[in-house]
């Protein structure tokens, strides 16, 4: 073999040897971190793509609760007053607490200032329906002047009182209330609603009695009631029997004397007087008239508890009898 042949195989055999040498380089060392790199960006780009996607939807939720922000500060209804003085509101609250309170006492405890905006704080105390109250309450909150109540305290009462007409006995269920009330004014410009009642009228100044007659734009049935459904302190079980206001006949005490062309005559005192099915007498109504057995029977509630009542004509033996089916035989001559 020419030594030409064997420089040849010398020089091929030694790049060879180099090609392996550089695959083996490239392939352990060079590649592993080249593809740990394309590995990390390919996690940062990712990363960025979820964050994007992130802001872009946390952006769509900004924009819409934006919307809704900015829809019911147009919506804004109440209307703040610049100035306002402590008579002003208690006159406001005498006219809604002319009729159904005994007592309605208001006190002035202060003005307060909070910054954007000042109010009045009234202590007031009293006695009365709670419907009426639960009236003044919801124009309070509903009206068009910016009121808020922080704080309420309601108990129970029964009343005894004389009806000046008749002069009986009425029982009346109330309650005493204590409550603070806040009359808000003088709010940082832009929080009052506009009046919607032309240029001549400047924003809030807004006359008592147009505040009251106005209500919120908006369909009835999104409002609160304006009567309370339910009165939770009217007692299932009175503590007392209410008394005879109208004078009914109190048949447990009263002794029933007759039974007369289908109705029950009673001696009360001295007074003779006669009730049918379905007259109302104290606490109930007659039921049932049973002139055959004497018997009169009553439905009378007594302070929430249901009592049948059957009363029995006080006769002797001798007029019982005459009530049966025994028949006198015949006279013979």
């Amino acid at each position: 073999m020419s030594t030409k042949v064997i420089y040849n195989i010398i020089i091929l055999a030694v790049i060879w040897v180099g090609i392996i040498v550089a695959g083996v380089y490239v392939t352990m060392f060079k590649q592993p971190d080249e593809l740990e790199r394309v590995e990390k960006a390919g996690k940062v780009i990712r990363l960025k793509q979820a964050e994007l996607a992130s802001l872009i939807s946390e952006h769509s939720l900004s924009a819409e609760k934006a919307d809704n922000a900015l829809n019911k500060w147009k919506a804004r209804y109440k209307v703040i007053p610049p100035t306002l003085s402590g008579p002003e509101v208690i006159g406001y609250m005498n006219e809604l607490t002319d009729t159904g309170f005994e007592v309605f006492d208001v006190s002035n405890s202060g003005t307060q200032n909070e910054g954007d905006y000042s109010f009045h704080r009234f202590s007031v105390s009293g006695r009365g329906y709670f419907s009426e109250l639960y009236r003044v309450v919801w124009e309070l909150e509903n009206n068009r002047y910016f009121y808020r109540i922080p704080e309420v305290t309601l108990v129970h009462m029964d009343i005894i009182t004389e009806d000046p007409k008749t002069g009986n006995e009425v029982m009346q269920v109330m309650v005493s209330f204590q409550m603070q009330i806040d009359a808000i004014y003088g709010a940082a410009d832009g929080m009052s609603a506009p009046n919607q009642q032309g240029p001549a009228e400047p924003s809030g100044d807004l006359p008592i009695s147009r505040a009251k007659s106005e209500l919120p734009p908006v369909p009835q049935a999104i409002l609160p009631s304006r009567r309370p459904d339910l009165n939770p302190f009217f007692p299932l079980i009175l503590d007392r029997l209410p008394p005879n206001t109208h004078g009914l006949i109190n048949i447990e005490q009263a002794q029933l004397i007759s039974i007369v062309a289908g109705k029950a005559v009673f001696q009360e005192g001295s007074q003779y007087r006669s009730v049918g099915v379905g007259e109302d007498v104290y606490l109930g109504q007659i039921v049932e008239i049973d002139p055959t057995e004497g018997r009169v029977e009553a439905r009378l509630n007594k302070g929430g508890i249901i009592d049948a009542v059957e009363l029995y004509l006080q006769s002797g033996e001798q007029n019982r009898q005459s009530l049966g089916s025994i028949r006198r035989a015949p006279d013979i001559n």
